[in-house]
């Protein structure tokens, strides 16, 4: 068992696991169904994307986030190195977007998918998806190392709500809608 620090406790996670643990762990987490998320950076002074799928909430106050990336890619060195970062909650129409950044090899230049330079504020601005549901743009407080993956847990800066577009789900490895189970007369 490795000991892995957070927050100042402890805690033990497993250094080995076998091809059957990893796989039926991987079997049931096709059954978590959340946001489809784009993490972007700056990448070689242009904008990057990246999706993810391990992004949530962990306070209210102050506003605090964790994603988890892989840490042999592009962007877990571009957020290890810079610190800052937006996370973009994709709406219903930007599976395109999510396609793009989800491949395993090749660029994952987004230029085409941000808001325009000017619309971004500060010398550093981190770019932002256009038509996203949500941005947060975050500043890391805490990074972790925790097996293959950088954990990076983060304060929001700024969110960015711009519209009310119904958001790109994704569970039982496949895109999905979502429908309002709530029927309002």
């Amino acid at each position: 068992m490795k000991r892995v620090k957070v927050g100042g406790m402890a805690t033990r996670c497993s250094s080995s696991q076998t091809e059957v643990d990893a796989n039926a762990f991987r079997a049931a987490m096709r059954h978590f169904v959340g946001s489809v998320s784009v993490v972007t950076t700056w990448h070689d002074g242009r904008p990057w994307g990246m999706t993810i799928n391990s992004f949530t909430s962990i306070c209210m106050d102050p506003p605090t986030i964790l994603v988890c990336l892989n840490s042999k890619t592009v962007t877990a060195a571009d957020v290890r190195d810079f610190g800052r970062f937006a996370v973009n909650l994709l709406s219903q129409d930007q599976r395109h977007l999510s396609e793009l950044c989800s491949r395993p090899n090749g660029d994952k230049y987004v230029d085409e998918h941000v808001l325009p330079a000017e619309r971004v504020l500060g010398a550093n601005g981190i770019p932002k998806v256009r038509d996203a549901s949500v941005v947060f743009t975050c500043r890391t407080v805490e990074q972790l190392i925790v097996g293959s993956h950088l954990v990076a847990i983060a304060a929001i800066e700024s969110i960015d709500a711009p519209s009310r577009r119904p958001p790109l789900l994704y569970g039982h490895g496949r895109y999905m809608h979502s429908i309002d189970l709530e029927v309002r007369a």
